[in-house]
């Protein structure tokens, strides 16, 4: 037993090893004129394909998480979006690795700044790090209760626009509330979504800081609320905040979700969580961040507090290498300590 521990931990450190080598490897030239081609050729504002591959490797010494030490493509996707004339618009993404394959299938309609109506299947406006695009998030998964409290894609009709431009945003949806697995409402009643994000004026071209509230409240009859209940009924109440700042190299972000689940028969339970992440550029193709990630499902499973430690290189336009170092708080040992490597292409 010690000598199969001690070749799987020499093999973890030689991968991650090599894997922070590649990291910082210098790139021969700034110019990508395949990339150019391909933006020229497929970006176009009427027509627009994208893509997003990634392969996730995922190993503990000792396992005691769910699957096996090993590799998986967590996501095949291949998007389609356009404007079309009088302010219309559609998009449209799949994930040949997941079921159902449909992620999103929307149109669209811009009657102006302050007001796009979105129609179809999509991610319920609620929280920031769940609005980010699967390639472009800090670390290789979302944090622990941002995947076990935001409502999801759902099908239903969102408003959105801005009262100030560039400076207050706001979205407001009315949706099934079952996500997307049977394709209709599990019940006559909506879940409720809304979120404002504030984007205030700071001196400094450099600095950005955007702040959000989210809410959510609906009545479910047979909602997948995950881990925590994959059939729930009875009412949901969602609040949560938001906030992510960034000025030169520096990143802060941070968000906490609170939740009201109180179902038809059983005790009412309150989960909660929050993440805060600090992050650093190396250079201009290089990325170290940490975050603290804990969740509270109140008695619904087990409490999780972890602390991730990332690596993102850039090597082009198109690619992006991750790199994690997820820490149990509470395990003392570094036999359950994970590591999760991402490779991706995206365009």
């Amino acid at each position: 037993m010690w000598r199969v521990r001690g070749k799987r931990t020499l093999i973890l450190m030689l991968l991650f090893f090599a894997l922070t080598q590649l990291a910082f490897a210098q790139t021969g030239s700034a110019d990508e004129p395949l990339f150019e081609q391909l933006s020229e050729t497929f970006k176009k504002k009427y027509l627009s394909i994208g893509m997003l591959l990634q392969t996730v490797g995922d190993f503990q010494i000792e396992r005691n998480l769910a699957g096996n030490n090993g590799f998986n493509i967590a996501n095949f996707r291949l998007s389609v979006s356009g404007e079309l004339d009088d302010g219309f618009g559609y998009f449209l993404q799949t994930n040949f690795a997941s079921s159902p394959s449909i992620l999103d299938a929307k149109m669209s309609f811009k009657i102006a700044s302050i007001l796009n109506i979105d129609v179809g299947l999509f991610k319920a406006p609620f929280s920031k790090e769940f609005l980010t695009s699967a390639a472009s998030i800090d670390f290789v998964n979302r944090s622990q209760v941002v995947s076990a409290l935001t409502p999801g894609r759902e099908i239903g009709v969102m408003l959105s626009g801005w009262f100030a431009p560039d400076v207050l945003s706001w979205s407001v949806g009315l949706f099934n509330g079952n996500q997307f697995g049977s394709n209709n409402n599990d019940n006559d009643n909506f879940l409720y979504v809304g979120r404002a994000a504030f984007f205030p004026q700071l001196p400094s071209r450099s600095e950005n800081l955007e702040i959000g509230f989210n809410l959510g409240i609906s009545e479910d009859d047979n909602a997948n609320l995950g881990s925590l209940d994959p059939s729930f009924e009875g009412m949901r109440f969602l609040i949560g905040g938001d906030a992510r700042w960034t000025r030169d190299h520096l990143l802060v972000s941070g968000e906490v979700i609170y939740a009201s689940l109180d179902p038809e028969f059983g005790p009412t339970t309150h989960p909660f969580g929050f993440h805060a992440t600090a992050g650093y550029m190396l250079n201009p193709k290089t990325q170290v961040l940490a975050r603290l990630d804990s969740f509270d499902p109140d008695g619904l499973q087990d409490d999780s507090h972890l602390i991730v430690l990332g690596l993102n290189h850039w090597p082009t336009q198109a690619t992006e290498v991750q790199v994690n170092y997820v820490i149990p708080t509470e395990d003392g040992g570094i036999d359950h300590n994970q590591i999760l490597i991402n490779a991706q292409v995206s365009f």
